[in-house]
């Protein structure tokens, strides 16, 4: 996408609640107990877009709002949300096989809810509807995209 809001460099652990699964490559790891770790030691850190979508323009980015600050965390409510959901759509094209969408949005939907998001359930609602587009278009060409030969 490139269009990054957020750069973590230190690695993040969550307990989520998608249990018996496991997988792992180079940006994070889930394990059988449901601890998710983002890599942020890897490379030069793992970088998101936050809540999308979003479009730059200039030195501004236009699309879902990011949240007030959480002063318990010192980030925007919608910091850890986006990013544990943003790492499960990146790569859904490995992982849709045994991790469903829906648990995908109600790991978000937690994390907003946690953080004291008082639109948790507006913004659920909008990964519910629009989220399938970038879950099953993740790493490759949607169709109505890719050109005819």
């Amino acid at each position: 996408m490139g269009v990054y809001v957020y750069c973590i460099k230190e690695d993040y652990r969550y307990p989520s609640s998608i249990k018996g699964r496991e997988f792992e490559n180079e940006w994070f790891r889930l394990s059988k107990d449901g601890t998710v770790i983002v890599k942020g030691t890897h490379y030069k850190g793992y970088a998101w877009d936050g809540c999308s979508p979003k479009l730059k323009v200039k030195d501004w980015y236009l699309g879902a709002w990011e949240a007030v600050l959480n002063f318990e965390t010192g980030q925007s409510k919608t910091y850890y949300a986006s990013l544990i959901h943003d790492v499960f759509y990146q790569f859904a094209k490995e992982v849709r096989s045994f991790i469903k969408r829906k648990e995908a949005d109600k790991e978000f939907y937690n994390i907003l809810k946690r953080d004291g998001m008082r639109l948790a359930r507006v913004y659920y609602l909008g990964v519910r509807l629009f989220g399938w587009f970038w879950w099953y278009t993740a790493g490759s060409t949607p169709p109505f995209f890719k050109k005819n030969n």
